[in-house]
């Protein structure tokens, strides 16, 4: 269900309908999978005045007609929450792995991300499929963080939310804006909805790419913030059992960015 403040479904397709499109095979000097990232928090309610400004020097992605796409991630982690804690304690290698389908084509990969001490972001991933080949590469992968001895791992988040996917293939820039955010304890069922935040990341292959994006976020005031799906939603979820302290700030920037959209529009 679409969920933005001072639009419908119909009138966000006829904002998307504005921009240029592109096909995951167009994108090639902007398909980054390894990377920097820059994340900005906003109220979704901005996304209505956001986009028209970055219909000149963007395109956006559309696959069967679509331009707007669902996903929904499961994360794995060891039964002490090892991903977690890395992130929580500051360690500067650490490692995902998730389960992302695509709602829109039901398409699953296995995938794992790595943040190097240098702040670059490297994503493998394999297709979840049921040929041989691919389980083999599937085990490969998610062994890596763990070296000869990997030991269990379970279903420790699920995620789910929609997203616009954009690209300058100029400059090798992707920008993806994030919304509609929850999340659910796949054992126990807990969940907690969605917080009215835009999620917007900026993917270039070094710091240097100019960003029309970020030159706008400077124009409008807007720091960097560090955000990780898979942390907030483990300290939203889990916050009876596992320190939080690395992350209040963020937590935080979300109840207020809440708060000022309740206040808003109702």
């Amino acid at each position: 269900m679409l969920m933005v403040p001072g639009m419908n479904y119909t009138s966000l397709k006829q904002v998307l309908s504005q921009f240029e499109s592109h096909g995951l095979n167009d994108i090639n000097k902007a398909n980054l999978m390894h990377r920097v990232d820059t994340k900005y928090l906003l109220p979704i309610s901005g996304l209505k005045q956001l986009l028209p400004l970055l219909v000149p020097s963007y395109g956006v992605l559309e696959i069967d007609n679509t331009r707007l796409f669902s996903y929904q991630n499961t994360y794995y982690d060891t039964s002490g929450l090892r991903f977690y804690r890395m992130h929580h304690n500051g360690k500067k290698n650490r490692f995902k792995i998730r389960l992302r389908r695509y709602l829109n084509s039901g398409d699953q990969y296995v995938e794992l991300k790595h943040k190097t001490n240098k702040s670059i972001t490297h994503k493998d991933r394999v297709l979840f499929d049921s040929s041989h080949g691919n389980r083999k590469r599937i085990n490969e992968l998610v062994s890596i963080p763990f070296g000869t001895s990997r030991p269990p791992l379970f279903k420790s988040l699920i995620c789910s939310y929609d997203r616009i996917a954009l690209a300058d293939e100029r400059n090798g820039e992707r920008l993806t804006l994030d919304f509609n955010l929850s999340f659910k304890d796949p054992i126990h069922g807990r969940s907690e909805q969605s917080h009215q935040v835009l999620i917007a990341e900026v993917k270039r292959e070094n710091r240097k790419v100019s960003s029309m994006f970020i030159d706008l976020m400077d124009l409008f005031r807007q720091k960097p913030v560090s955000f990780s799906k898979y942390c907030i939603g483990c300290a939203l979820i889990y916050s009876n059992r596992i320190k939080t302290n690395s992350f209040k700030p963020t937590l935080m920037a979300l109840d207020q960015i809440s708060l000022q959209e309740n206040n808003l529009f109702h």
